[in-house]
This record gives structure tokens, C-alpha cells and sequence, in this order.
């Protein structure tokens, strides 16, 4: 009995003990709840229930004993106690809190019942299964009676992205019609983008216009997809009628709202509007974000602007807002067109040192702006950085590469370029095949530049207008003007119409060789198609006219010239002159 005694007073020792080490050690903190339940009632060991369910008893003793490395003694039977030991006094006991997310069993395994055909839904519709997703959706309502709305938003992004709009769309009418309380603004954004998007602008009037008497309340991201669509279609009555319906319905734009709108009016050219954009939402108190921002800058780097885009920038910066590749990438493309390389450089440190990491169309960027001003030797400094990072350089790095070498008349450094882009796997296109015709016929060997020409078919790249006036004048320079007829004539049966360059060439080519009269033709046969005549083409057909020693139609042409505001060179100067000459007109041109 004495025995007994001993050891239930050193199990309550070792259970004050070992709540103290507990409080020491809170890495071992699982072991609170066994030990709290371990408790002495009458002299005999009961299990308490801890939280969730399980039952401690003596192996919990057992436990703590080997928690604190105690010696191991025999268990406490019955029949060994005679007197119990008085019990320490109780606290007041209070209910048990339980673990976020417990539930007794029997409720436990209705909500069980209830999410499984919730999870079917969406896993249905993130599967992109659509015909399963309807029936699963069908199964929960009449489970549920109702669709979660985050489940219902969530499968429709998946089935909208899956290319089963359709289905996306039937599914959201069904909740309109049957549980419209499950429809949130979101959710039907959803859709009515994907609508837009595919070009099926009635059907998304159509479902804009359906719910609100359906009792769902519309908001921006509901008009946001509409206004983007009339925006890339540069729509302006179609924006103004959108801003219009926002207001009427009490919609206040979001920063989504004024970053579409700066965008559309970035791409027409309106900085002024884009200014008048920016002030609004600033007194509206409307917060910029990263998109808005990096918008704004965009708009003014078009515009040429670039000292306020850099205000903007540091407006940015300065509201805890971090720039990111487009942000940056915009403002450098800006310092690029203007010719500050050393202020795009800056941007360059400036990004590394702000941990913004450096992505292909940031050296794309850098690598254009230096193609631009001739400074070939950085340029391909960058492409030696852009393989050493590991970052893959595409059609257009090796494009604008293979343009500024032709400038600078490195034309075997471009060859050599092209030759190793398509060794490396990268597929030309128009672009890279009208670069090497370009070469080949500078260098006199047209019957290259024409296999090149033959082959782009057959490659995948349909050739431009451009393609085929590199050819023509290829072909004028070394001095075959019928081929040239042949690839203009080719030309219209394509479909492709000429363009300036196109009669320019041609027009000079015939002038060279004495067809003053067939120039003349193409020269009001261009002007019949809305082409208007540029320097090279007036230039040329005065020379050919002059030549001929028609001094009055050449005067004629030098007046229309001076009427459209073209300004005449050195060259046609003196050609005038020298014919006037022989006709005792000096006067004609002071």
C-alpha cells in the first residue's frame, strides 16, 4: 500500500515536472494534451477524451515517463489500493475548444457528403471536361440547392481556358435562371470577356443586359472587357457610350477602367487625353498599380515625352510601388528612340540593383537602340551577355542584329548571323528571309536573292511588299527592268499592293533607261492609287524629263513638288539648271 502511495505521489511529480520541462521545451509541445488528461481519480488511472477524440490513460503515464527518461515501474492494479490518495482539487472545468475545422462524426460525414460534389465540379471544369462539369453542377444544386459562388467563378475561368466557352456559358445562364444569388459580378465578367474576345459582342450586350434583372449587381470588371474590345477596335462612340452606361448605372472605375483607357489612347496617339485620364482618377483618389503605371509611361515614351514618363516613373518609385521588366523596359525603349543611350544604360544598373531581373525583351530593347545609332560593337556585346545568362535569343534579336549590320554595310557579319540563327534551331521569318534577299542583291547576285525568294514559300514565310520591292530593286540596279516589271506584275496578282518604294524604283529604273514616257505613266498611275510621290520619285522623273529636254514638263513636276511640300536636294538643282541652260530660262527658278 506504502508502495502504491510512492508511486501514484511520483507520478504527480513527474506530471508537475514534466509540465514545467513542456514550458521550456515548446518544440515538444504535442505531448501537452496526453499529459493534461493524465489524471488520478479514486486511486485508479481513468482515461480522459482529449480534442480530438482519442483517449489517454495509462499510456500516457507510460509516455511521460519516457519523455522525462524515468525509471519504469509495474502498473497500478485495483485490488492494491486500499486507501486512495486525496485527489489535488479540481478546477473549474470548462468545454473544450476544438480544433479549427472539427466537427462531430455525425456531422463530420454530412460535410463530407456536401463537398464532394462540390469538389467534383471544379475538378470536373479544371479537367476542362465539360459535359461532366454540367452534370456535376446539376448534382450539387440538387445536393446543396445551391452553387458555392467561388467554386462556380473558379470553374468557369478553368472551362473558359480549357476553350469550352460555350459550355462556361451555359452553365452561367443555368445559375442566372435557376440560383442567381450564386452569380457574382466575377463570374459573369468570365464570361462576357471570353464573349468579346471571340467577337460575339451581341451575346455579351445580351448578357450584360440580363443580369441585372436577375438581380446581379454590376460593377467595373463587368464593363472592363467591353470597353477594352471598343478600345483595340478604336471605337471612340462605342468608349464614350460604355463611360456613359458606367455612370448612369452609379459604376465607379477601377484602376483596371483608367489603365484600358490610357492604353487604347496611347496606341491613337492622344497624350492629351492620356494627361486628362491621369488627373481624374487622381482626384477621384483612385491608387495607381504597376499596370497603370507602366501604361502611363508607355503613352508618353510614344509620344516622345520622355521626361515626363520619367516623372511618372519616379511618381511610381516614390508610392511603394516596384517597377518591374515592363515598366523599365518602356522607359528605356523611350530614352532609345530619342538617342540618350547613356540614360537607357543607367535604367540597365538601375534594374540590376533593385534586384528587377533582366528578360529578353529588355535586351531586345537595348539591343535596337544601339542597332539604331550605329553602335553595332555594344550591340553585340549584349547578345555575348544574353547567351551568357541563358536567356534565348529569338527571331527578332537576331533580326534587328542582321538590320544594323546591313546599315553600317557589315553585310558578311549579317550573312554569317542569319546563318547561325538557323543553325541554332530559331525559325526565320519574313523579316530574316527579305534581310538575306537584301544582301545577296546589293551584292550583284540576284540569282541567289531569287532561290531565296523562291524558297520563302516553302519555309512557312509568305513574302511582303517589302520582300518583293528588294527584289525589284535588285533587279533595277543591275540593270534588268523587265524582271523588275515581272515581280510588280506578280505582285498585283497576289494581291499585295505597291507602295511608294515600289514606284519610286520603278519609275527611276525606266528614267535610267531612257523610258521617259512608261515612267510617266507609273508616276500618275501611283498617284491614281492614293500614293503620294516622295522625293526619290519626283527627283527622278524631273532628271529623266530634264535629260530629254523637256524643260517644261520638268518645271511643271519641280512646282507640284515644292506644292506638296517636299523639299528638293542638291542633285535636282542642278539637273534644272543644266537644262534650263540650253533653253535661256534662268529666271524660271528665282
Amino acid at each position: 500500500m506504502v508502495a502504491a502511495r510512492g508511486r501514484r505521489r511520483q507520478d504527480l511529480e513527474l506530471l508537475g515536472s514534466s509540465l514545467k520541462l513542456l514550458s521550456a521545451k515548446r518544440n515538444n509541445s504535442g505531448l501537452v494534451v496526453p499529459l493534461l488528461r493524465f489524471c488520478h481519480n479514486d486511486g485508479v488511472a481513468r482515461p480522459r477524451r482529449a480534442a480530438g477524440g482519442r483517449c489517454f490513460g495509462r499510456p500516457g503515464r507510460r509516455a511521460a515517463r519516457r519523455f522525462l527518461v524515468a525509471p519504469r515501474h509495474a502498473p497500478v492494479r485495483r485490488g492494491e489500493v486500499d486507501a486512495p490518495f486525496p485527489p489535488d482539487p479540481e478546477p473549474p472545468r470548462r468545454p473544450l475548444r476544438r480544433p479549427r475545422g472539427h466537427l462531430p462524426p455525425a456531422r463530420r460525414s454530412t460535410a463530407r457528403r456536401r463537398r464532394v460534389p462540390r469538389h467534383a465540379f471544379r475538378a470536373y471544369a479544371d479537367a476542362g471536361a465539360a459535359g461532366r462539369t454540367a452534370e456535376a453542377a446539376d448534382l450539387t444544386v440538387s445536393r446543396l440547392g445551391r452553387l458555392d459562388p467561388r467554386s462556380l467563378t473558379s470553374s468557369l475561368i478553368s472551362l473558359r481556358r480549357a476553350g469550352h466557352l460555350p459550355a462556361a456559358a451555359e452553365i452561367l445562364n443555368k445559375a442566372l435562371a435557376s440560383y442567381p444569388e450564386s452569380v457574382t459580378p466575377l463570374s459573369a465578367s468570365v464570361v462576357v470577356d471570353g464573349f468579346y474576345k471571340a467577337g460575339r459582342m451581341d451575346d455579351a450586350r445580351r448578357l450584360l443586359d440580363e443580369m441585372p434583372s436577375r438581380g446581379v449587381r454590376l460593377n467595373a470588371c463587368c464593363y472592363n472587357p467591353l470597353l477594352d474590345t471598343y478600345t483595340r477596335q478604336k471605337n471612340d462612340g462605342g468608349v464614350a457610350e460604355v463611360l456613359k452606361e458606367m455612370e448612369n448605372a452609379g459604376v465607379e472605375p477601377t484602376v483596371g477602367t483608367y489603365t484600358i483607357l490610357v492604353s487604347g489612347l496611347s496606341k491613337a496617339g492622344d497624350i492629351r487625353n492620356v494627361e486628362s485620364v491621369f488627373d481624374e482618377m487622381k482626384r477621384k483618389n483612385v491608387a495607381g498599380d504597376l499596370y497603370f503605371y507602366s501604361a502611363v509611361i508607355n503613352a508618353y515614351c510614344r509620344a516622345g515625352n520622355v521626361r515626363r514618363a520619367s516623372e511618372v516613373f519616379d511618381e511610381c518609385v516614390a508610392n511603394d510601388i516596384e517597377p518591374n521588366e515592363r515598366t523599365y523596359g518602356a522607359l528605356i525603349n523611350g530614352f532609345c528612340k530619342i538617342g540618350q543611350i547613356e540614360a537607357a544604360e543607367m535604367l540597365l544598373t538601375d534594374m540590376q540593383l533593385r534586384g528587377v531581373g533582366h528578360n529578353q525583351i529588355v535586351f531586345n530593347t537595348m539591343i535596337d537602340g544601339y542597332c539604331r545609332h550605329g553602335m553595332m560593337d555594344k550591340a553585340l556585346q549584349i547578345r555575348g551577355v544574353m547567351e551568357k545568362m541563358g536567356i534565348e535569343l529569338d527571331v527578332y534579336t537576331y533580326n534587328t542584329l542582321a538590320c544594323g549590320l546591313c546599315r553600317v554595310n557589315r553585310m558578311e557579319e549579317a550573312k554569317k548571323l542569319l546563318h547561325v540563327m538557323a543553325e541554332k534551331g530559331v525559325a526565320p521569318n519574313y523579316v530574316s528571309c527579305t534581310t538575306l534577299i537584301s544582301i545577296h542583291s546589293k551584292e550583284g547576285d540576284m540569282v541567289e536573292a531569287r532561290r531565296l525568294f523562291r524558297d520563302m514559300e516553302g519555309k512557312g514565310s509568305r513574302p511582303s511588299a517589302v520582300t518583293y520591292n528588294v527584289m525589284i530593286d535588285g533587279y533595277i540596279k543591275n540593270g534588268s527592268i523587265r524582271e523588275a516589271e515581272r515581280f510588280k506584275k506578280e505582285m498585283d496578282k497576289k494581291g499585295l499592293v505597291p507602295d511608294i518604294y515600289t514606284y519610286a524604283a520603278l519609275v527611276h529604273g525606266h528614267c535610267v533607261n531612257g523610258k521617259v514616257d512608261v515612267a510617266m505613266r507609273l508616276f500618275e498611275e501611283m498617284k491614281s492609287r492614293g500614293t503620294k510621290p516622295n522625293v526619290v520619285a519626283y527627283t527622278a522623273l524631273i532628271s529623266g524629263l530634264a535629260k530629254e529636254g523637256r524643260s517644261e514638263e520638268a518645271i511643271q513636276l519641280y512646282d507640284d513638288m515644292l506644292g506638296a511640300g517636299l523639299t528638293p536636294d542638291d542633285a535636282l538643282y542642278s539637273v534644272l539648271v543644266g537644262s534650263l541652260h540650253t533653253d535661256n530660262r534662268k529666271d524660271v527658278l528665282t
